[in-house]
């Protein structure tokens, strides 16, 4: 009897013998006038409670009845206590059961200041306070010492919790909060060094990084600090081979008075250890590699038994299949302790051939791909890949096939020829395969399924009439069977099998038992720790329901719903009491809502050739420059308590300055694959030479998850676009400078399937931008505009990744204004710019296409002007250059900015200095160091054919002057002359090209 207190089980009978009214009256067999319940309101749903109680209004009180009804209740789980009460009611007996119901954890948090480390999370899940279990007093008592145990390792020797409990009695769940005072952190101090060190206190103390360098001041103390602090230590000891040296911390004493924490390190040098190899050669930095001691710090006989096989498969690898390892510890003398490998190579051999023999059933290109062993490859493989251990994983390889496929009597062996074809150097392995019988399931019988019709289960199922019989199918049968049983609330179903041998030769009846047990269903679903979220926004997002059977599954799958609105630092489902016996059960989500404001800072740089808003004639080709970048974003998440967000974002350079205020609104139409934003945007920049620009926009915009790599993104933007500081004589009339009004729709569509967006090594990457900008939707120019973009990301053996990526863009203009050319139409903020480290390395930022060539009136300065078209195209060979992180890449680069998508050439000569309609070609290399924000890189190109143009050497002042003196290219300092941009260009940025 399940948690059957002893004593109410034997006082039981005096219960029923004594009565308010009928004192040492037997009730026995005394008819059930009525059932009832003390509280009335009983933790168990009504259809549990009337399948548990076995006494019924109307029949005989029966006291074995009673006996186990209370046995029953108890095992329910939802009761800590249970008596019965008996009085006489006219004729017959009224029963009452009294009950006291049990409480399960609901809501914990934590309050209060609680300097991180640890953090909220951390504090929580030292508690151990898990989320609809049985609630005990004395779990409060012990998640009180684990925080207390945690602060103190923190260096919060000061912390105090207190526990505030509120239990609901509709729910039968108590809610707990942790209210946690953390003081002040404690600073180390000098620690108490002990045992046998062999290095200076000063060394040591030094190595635990417990004191910054060259103030002498103490850190303060964390858990992650002390452990760092043992660690360097250790390296310490590991740097000098000293590879048995052990490092503990064995106590943290604190002193109140000074708020100082004495760290005491009990220390073991031990002797240096030395690696040694005998009878053959082999380098120290390989004994390094294969004998694991150094990566794991310690040298115990099995890592050193461990480096006996690894030595010995590098030897067989390099062909003497022969080579035996052995090692030896010498007894520690002077300090030391030589551990040495006695390496007998053995003569060397060359693997010329690997044969399978009696391998019907499979292709021998099927064995072949699965086996270690490979035959000697000039160059590749000079003498063969052998090694016997791995001689017997192939032959076990082999096995595992056929197995998985019918033959449950295959047996390979191989055998190893020696001197073959008389060639005393030549080694042959062939494996001899004896297949056996394929045996092959005659029919498969499935029973058990009662409650649950699971035929379409049984159509997917692996092991079917006629097919290869393999254990193998029969597992993946009994995943997926119960798979499903467990989402449709059968949390206790069991599977087991037999086979029996059927009427044909190698062949097996296969029958399939299913033990469903008791079906569980989903009675009410508890929300709790909903402070400032809507609990409507929670709802729509359950798509569990009560009254549905009980799916893990669906439970998790909601939760994680849940999480992707973005307002919720974590949630916890539970099944409450999800052992015990009743049917109907709780269904639990518990949250804990994010902090409603975030705050990001950024700081960052760009180094390069710059095309920055200049009024020097002389930099029409731009010049090399360094442009520091600042943001400050803020996030008011869970806005209203509607998961909405509102955001501000800033950027701050001397090339641009841009603000956003975003208001976002995940799930829009109850659909979480459906988002709109609202957007107002001021963005000044000054990233082109010819012109700075104003932009004012307003936009909304929905977008699409159509599924998990593809987005559609459909958008309106409404913004007045202007320019300033323009420095070219033919564009100062006031038709191409006042502001423009333009309104257009566009839809985008990005596709991604590359592993890793921040350093892509496989996969490809598509994205198309179109939108239409119409007088109906208020614009005052007329355009359709489209860009492409189609990466790809191949490897290359394991190392190298060839990545391309072409993008081709073109601004068609319609309703054009008489007197103004398709390419004045177009604004200048509007058009293609292109150029610098994401584009086209060839160029300096936004240098690329057509220039300015001046009028007979107007004088040409050679300033970048856009263009209504451009195609880019770049290749890109990346490879690992120096460790772990820092790779190269070789590149390159070709395209340009075009006039018109007419225009578009690959042309690789300019035909004159005043036609840009060719393709720049730009082959270079690049450095590339990773980081957790992705890779830094440093770019070199180096243009094959840059762009020629006419330039004026003097100023935009004298440049009008000439012109309205009419002395322009007459006089000497009124005269343009032919310049060109400079062959070689570097940039450096964070993230890869593209």
């Amino acid at each position: 009897m399940k948690n059957l207190p002893d004593p109410a089980f034997f006082l039981l009978p005096l219960f029923l013998l004594i009565a308010p009214t009928g004192r040492g009256q037997d009730f026995t067999g005394k008819t059930v006038i009525s059932v009832q319940y003390d509280p009335p309101r009983q933790p168990l749903d009504a259809r549990d409670l009337k399948n548990m109680v076995l006494v019924e209004a109307g029949q005989p009180l029966n006291t074995n009845q009673v006996a186990a009804t209370i046995d029953r209740l108890y095992t329910s789980g939802m009761y800590s206590n249970v008596a019965v009460d008996a009085e006489a009611s006219g004729a017959g007996v009224t029963i009452k059961f009294i009950t006291q119901s049990k409480l399960f954890i609901g809501h914990v948090q934590v309050n209060g200041k609680s300097s991180d480390p640890p953090s909220k999370a951390i504090i929580l899940s030292t508690a151990q306070l898990n989320l609809g279990a049985a609630f005990d007093q004395a779990m409060l008592a012990t998640a009180k010492q684990s925080i207390l145990d945690l602060m103190h390792e923190n260096g919060l020797f000061e912390a105090a919790v207190q526990t505030v409990t509120v239990a609901n009695p509709d729910t039968e769940q108590i809610g707990i909060t942790l209210n946690v005072t953390a003081g002040k952190r404690a600073r180390y101090q000098t620690p108490v060094i002990q045992g046998d060190t062999k290095l200076p206190n000063e060394t040591i103390i030094k190595a635990t990084g417990w004191r910054i360098r060259f103030i002498k001041r103490w850190r303060k103390v964390t858990e992650e600090l002390t452990d760092k602090g043992t660690a360097g230590v250790q390296k310490k000891y590991q740097k000098q081979n000293r590879l048995t040296a052990s490092v503990n911390v064995s106590a943290l004493d604190y002193d109140p008075g000074t708020n100082r924490a004495t760290p005491t390190l009990q220390i073991d040098a031990g002797p240096k250890i030395t690696l040694k190899a005998a009878e053959a050669k082999i380098s120290k930095g390989k004994l390094r590699t294969y004998v694991p001691v150094y990566e794991e710090g310690a040298a115990d006989n099995d890592l050193l038994t461990e480096g006996a096989r690894n030595i010995q498969s590098y030897f067989q690898s390099q062909g003497y299949p022969d080579a035996d390892i052995t090692f030896r510890r010498s007894e520690p003398s002077n300090d030391e302790e030589v551990i040495t490998f006695y390496i007998t190579k053995g003569e060397r051999r060359k693997l010329v051939k690997v044969d399978i023999e009696g391998a019907t059933y499979f292709q021998l290109d099927t064995l072949r791909e699965r086996m270690f062993l490979q035959p000697a490859k000039m160059l590749i493989l000079p003498h063969g890949r052998y090694s016997e251990a791995f001689r017997k994983k192939d032959a076990e390889a082999i096995e595992n096939l056929y197995q998985a496929n019918g033959f449950r009597d295959v047996n390979v062996t191989s055998t190893v020829v020696a001197n073959y074809k008389g060639k005393a150097s030549d080694l042959a392995v062939t494996y001899s395969v004896n297949q056996g019988p394929q045996w092959r399931i005659g029919k498969l019988t499935v029973e058990g399924q009662g409650q649950l019709k699971i035929d379409t289960v049984i159509q997917q199922l692996s092991c079917t009439n006629g097919q290869p019989y393999s254990e193998v199918d029969i597992a993946s049968d009994r995943n997926r069977i119960l798979e499903y049983y467990y989402s449709q609330g059968f949390p206790n179903a069991t599977f087991t099998y037999t086979t029996a041998p059927a009427g044909p030769a190698n062949t097996v009846n296969l029958t399939y038992y299913i033990t469903e047990g008791r079906r569980e269903y989903i009675r009410n679903i508890l929300l709790s720790g909903l402070l400032r979220t809507h609990r409507s926004i929670v709802d729509r997002k359950i798509k569990v329901k009560p009254g549905e059977p009980v799916s893990i599954e669906k439970i998790s799958s909601d939760a994680q719903s849940l999480s992707q609105l973005g307002v919720f630092a974590t949630i916890n489902s539970a099944v409450q009491d999800a052992d015990g016996t009743n049917q109907y059960k709780d269904v639990l989500f518990d949250f804990h809502e994010a902090a409603r404001y975030s705050y990001q800072i950024g700081v960052g740089a760009a180094i390069g050739t710059f095309g920055s808003t200049t009024t020097n004639l002389q930099q029409a080709g731009g010049s090399t420059g360094f442009s520091p970048r600042f943001s400050f974003n803020i996030n008011r998440l869970d806005f209203l308590g509607l998961g909405q967000t509102i955001s501000l974002q800033t950027l701050y350079s001397s090339l641009e300055n841009r603000a956003s205020l975003n208001y976002i609104v995940p799930n829009f139409l109850n659909s979480h694959n459906r988002t709109v934003t609202f957007s107002v945007l001021y963005d000044t920049t000054r990233d082109v030479a010819t012109f700075s620009a104003k932009r004012e926009q307003a936009s909304v915009q929905t977008s699409f998850r159509l599924s998990k790599p593809s987005t559609l993104l459909v958008r309106f933007d409404y913004r007045r676009v202007s320019t300033s500081n323009v420095v070219i004589p033919s564009l100062l009339i006031p038709q191409l400078l006042q502001p423009v009004r333009i309104g257009i729709i566009s839809t985008s569509y990005i596709q991604d399937h590359r592993d890793d967006p921040a350093n892509a090594h496989r996969g490809y990457w598509n994205t198309l931008d179109t939108g239409i900008a119409d007088g109906a939707l208020g614009s005052q120019r007329d355009f359709i505009r489209a860009l492409g973009r189609q990466a790809t990301y191949t490897p290359i053996g394991k190392n190298l990744v060839f990545a391309r990526q072409t993008q081709i863009g073109i601004i068609k203009p319609f309703n054009s204004i008489p007197g103004l050319s398709s390419e004045d139409y177009i604004p200048l903020p509007e058009r293609f710019f292109g150029g610098g480290p994401s584009s086209m390395r060839g160029f300096g930022y936004n240098e690329a296409g057509p220039r300015d060539i001046g009028t007979p009136t107007a004088g040409a300065t050679g300033f970048p002007l856009g263009g209504n078209a451009l195609f880019f195209n770049t290749f890109e060979l990346r490879f690992p250059l120096l460790g772990q992180n820092i790779g190269g890449v070789f590149f390159e680069d070709m395209g340009n900015v075009y006039t018109n998508f007419s225009n578009i050439s690959l042309a690789y000569h300019q035909s004159s200095n005043q036609n840009f309609n060719y393709a720049v070609q730009a082959p270079g290399f690049g450095i590339r160091y990773k980081t957790p924000l992705g890779p830094i890189r440093l770019d070199f190109a180096y243009a094959l054919n840059p762009s020629k143009y006419v330039g004026y050497s003097g100023t935009i002042q004298q440049l009008i002057t000439c012109s309205d003196n009419g002395q322009l290219n007459k006089v000497p300092g009124c005269t343009s002359e032919p310049q060109q941009l400079s062959h070689f260009t570097f940039s450096f940025s964070i993230g890869q090209a593209f």
